[in-house]
């Protein structure tokens, strides 16, 4: 997995959000909020060329008291919500069964011509 280009961390009145930057990015219908543990994993896994949900897990791991299992179900949910979100790509995105379930739903819903066009302020954690 890797982050997409154009999409940064901000904090804003206390907040962290991911904005879409650049012109071929302009779109303010499209911020995401971050907690602290998901900001601190979008800091670090942006300057990496490619990261792992194992990566995360270790981030998670190594700032917080949390075991290795519950770091590992955490990151694995949290890539796919930034997958759905759009703000990271790759071929090795978790699916969890509830994205799962919604993928499959969407691509019988949608051509893959149509280009998805879609307003959303989420809360990303952990």
């Amino acid at each position: 997995m890797r982050t997409k280009k154009g999409f940064n961390l901000r904090s804003v009145c206390g907040e962290y959000i991911i904005v879409a930057e650049g012109e071929e990015n302009i779109d303010f219908s499209n911020v995401i909020s971050m907690n602290e543990s998901s900001a601190l994993l979008w800091k670090n896994l942006q300057q990496r060329e490619s990261f792992t949900v194992d990566d995360m897990a270790a981030l998670l791991t190594s700032e917080y008291n949390v075991d290795r299992a519950t770091a590992f179900g955490d990151s694995s949910t949290l890539a796919a919500q930034w997958a759905e979100s759009g703000i990271i790509e790759g071929d090795d995105i978790p699916q969890t069964s509830a994205n799962k379930d919604d993928t499959e739903a969407k691509n019988k819903s949608e051509s893959k011509d149509e280009k998805k066009t879609r307003g959303f302020f989420k809360r990303l954690s952990k």
